[in-house]
């Protein structure tokens, strides 16, 4: 473990101990309200970790002064009362990832900003917000808090940036281990404002796969060796791999990963995650988000064997090539039968975000021994019950490339796998649809590039 060195003064880092600036810092939602002025930018943790007191002080200050603020963030959780369509016209609300976000454009006032997961805190840093407002957990009796699990993209050096930090201090947060030099920790004598919070925390259920999805998940399973340091997406899918990972009895796994959902946890109490091989932070679980209920976060809190990081570090490509035989799983909308891949747009409408598919389908393919696989159902039925292909011959007009045909290896759809590198249009075509329901293959085939 490294010592930790804070980076930033906050309003009362003058007093002598920080229990005693930890009282001096005490303020209400509404004196916290205050401190923002008319015309602000401001960056808001995630989901958990969003300031909800703060939310609700400043929205009932924006409806009785008027004036206008801009919110930088993502993953916002549902049920905040800035981004209400009162207050459309006086919150505009920017973010690099969507998931309740897109249920919030159509007010007008939320908007997509294309980064890699990685780059959020430089985006943000670019925006140049005066105000950060987070929720933590209560400090340890170092006086270090934990930023816990979503306020990763909100980077140390984008917080001593920030001429103002406020901080929610909520008991029901878990504090996650993190060290080193993009270590996910606040000291008190950090911040400026301390706000006391007892809300129930943003749970997110995962979403139970099928059959195809058991069916994909053991194709996965199979490109998976002993030894191997694994990136898991988030959803069903992710949890089916690792209990295909248990019944094919492989060891020694290692992980880091963006985001750490229920199905990391069940592989590291099953001993098949033991960490034992990775060359950076080897015997500890490496993640930037916890994502999940109240059984992962009481195994994680104070478990010594995870490391939580900024989301720069743990997403960086450079990072994660350092490690041997990284296998990255990520998912899919749809790809094109030369390999092109829209995992974020239905056609020109933003559904969620590039994220960090892209760093980690080159950081695994650089890393000695690795893959990088993309997963995906073949088919999916429309609106009014069509069923419809995955596999396209072009993806739909106005769809997004999130990660371009030159970078795209291994294709995993529940009729086989796909490995398309170095493989010319004509080979990718035959191997995509080979691996496409066999309701469109036919058709696939007549539109088959040259």
């Amino acid at each position: 473990m490294t010592t930790l060195t804070t980076t930033r003064r906050g309003r009362c880092a003058g007093i002598k101990d920080w229990q005693a600036q930890y009282q001096a810092l005490q303020m209400t939602a509404r004196e916290a309200a205050e401190l923002i002025r008319d015309g602000d930018v401001l960056a808001f943790a995630a989901m958990a970790n969003w300031p909800w007191e703060l939310d609700s002080a400043l929205a009932e200050r924006l409806l009785k002064t008027g004036g206008h603020v801009a919110i930088h963030g993502h993953f916002i959780p549902a049920g905040t009362r800035l981004l209400t369509p009162e207050l459309a016209g006086q919150v505009t609300y920017d973010s690099n990832f969507y998931g309740v976000e897109r249920s919030l454009a159509p007010m007008g006032n939320v908007r997509f900003v294309p980064t890699n997961l990685s780059q959020t805190v430089d985006w943000l840093r670019s925006r140049k917000p005066r105000v950060a407002a987070l929720t933590c957990s209560p400090p340890d009796a170092d006086g270090w808090m934990s930023r816990s699990l979503w306020a990763a993209s909100l980077h140390r050096r984008l917080l001593e940036q920030c001429e103002l930090v406020l901080v929610e201090v909520n008991p029901r947060l878990p504090d996650i281990a993190s060290d080193g030099a993009c270590h996910t920790r606040l000291h008190v004598s950090e911040v400026d404002g301390i706000i006391s919070s007892d809300r129930p925390l943003v749970e997110t259920p995962v979403a139970a796969g099928n059959e195809a999805d058991r069916r994909i998940a053991g194709y996965i399973a199979e490109l998976v060796p002993d030894g191997a340091c694994l990136q898991l997406g988030l959803g069903g899918l992710a949890n089916i791999v690792g209990e295909c990972l248990v019944h094919a009895g492989k060891r020694d796994l290692g992980i880091q990963t963006e985001v750490l959902s229920t199905g990391v946890m069940e592989l590291m109490r099953s001993g098949v995650v033991n960490n034992s091989r990775k060359q950076t932070c080897p015997g500890r679980t490496v993640c930037g988000h916890l994502v999940g209920g109240q059984e992962l976060w009481d195994f994680a809190g104070g478990n010594p064997v995870f490391c939580q990081r900024e989301l720069s570090w743990v997403n960086d490509a450079r990072n994660i090539a350092r490690n041997d035989r990284v296998i990255s799983v990520n998912n899919a909308l749809e790809i094109d039968l030369t390999g092109q891949v829209n995992a974020e747009s239905i056609g020109p409408r933003q559904y969620s975000g590039t994220g960090g598919q892209l760093e980690w389908i080159l950081g695994a393919q650089w890393s000695e021994g690795g893959k990088s696989i993309l997963a995906l159902r073949s088919s999916y039925r429309d609106k009014a019950g069509v069923l419809r292909s995955k596999i396209v011959p072009q993806l739909t007009p106005g769809s997004v490339v999130t990660t371009p045909r030159t970078c795209v290896q291994y294709v995993v759809t529940e009729y086989g796998v796909a490995d398309l590198k170095y493989k010319s249009t004509l080979e990718r075509a035959r191997a995509l649809i080979a691996i496409a329901h066999p309701d469109f293959r036919r058709e696939l085939e007549r539109q088959m590039p040259l």
